[in-house]
């Protein structure tokens, strides 16, 4: 069982789809918090964390967005703020998911698949996704129709889209991914261990 925590409820639902695709298995148990961003997340993780594990969750990914900052502080944070003080054991498998600005980079690593939601929006793809100052609103940005009203809406559109997304294209382009494949796929977090760059 997973316990997962995120910035807001569209960060923790596309995680929930991603990891049933990773995991081949749609029967999974995920618990998820979504915060109203990631001051709260900081303040109130641990003991959602605790919550999980008495909830029986064994599996565990913290994810929070970069923004701009330097990924190894955004992973040093969340040791500090979330992991570090929570009562869960150094053995506990847990993934710290820092996108490389925002988890909608992900999205846009396959963007061609919003025609299967969007029938008349045809995005050509993006090569670089995490060279993307502020994904999110890029994506909303780009999904303009011709009277300049976005289509895309990251509350309502993310978990969609992300049924359909090709996961090797995330991995290619976006080496953020790698901690959600390895905790879900090898059942290896990158918590105690330092973050690779």
């Amino acid at each position: 069982m997973y316990g997962v925590l995120g910035e807001d409820k569209s960060d923790v639902e596309i995680l929930k789809v991603l990891i049933r695709k990773l995991a081949a298995n749609e029967k999974i148990t995920i618990k998820t918090k979504g915060y109203s961003g990631g001051g709260e997340m900081m303040k109130q993780g641990k003991q959602q964390l605790n919550l999980f594990k008495n909830l029986g969750c064994c599996r565990f990914i913290i994810c929070y967005d970069a923004d701009g900052e330097k990924l190894e502080k955004r992973y040093e944070k969340v040791v500090n703020q979330i992991v570090t003080p929570s009562d869960l054991k150094k053995e506990a498998a847990i993934g710290i998911v820092i996108p490389v600005q925002e988890i909608e980079a992900w999205i846009l690593a396959n963007i061609e698949v919003v025609t299967q939601i969007f029938r008349n929006w045809q995005p050509k793809p993006v090569s670089n996704p995490e060279s993307i100052d502020h994904p999110k609103e890029y994506l909303e940005k780009l999904s303009r129709d011709a009277k300049g009203k976005p289509r895309y809406s990251h509350a309502i559109h993310n978990a969609r889209v992300a049924q359909y997304l090709n996961l090797n294209k995330i991995r290619q382009k976006c080496p953020s991914f790698k901690p959600l494949v390895d905790l879900v796929t090898l059942g290896t977090g990158n918590y105690p261990k330092n973050l690779m760059l």
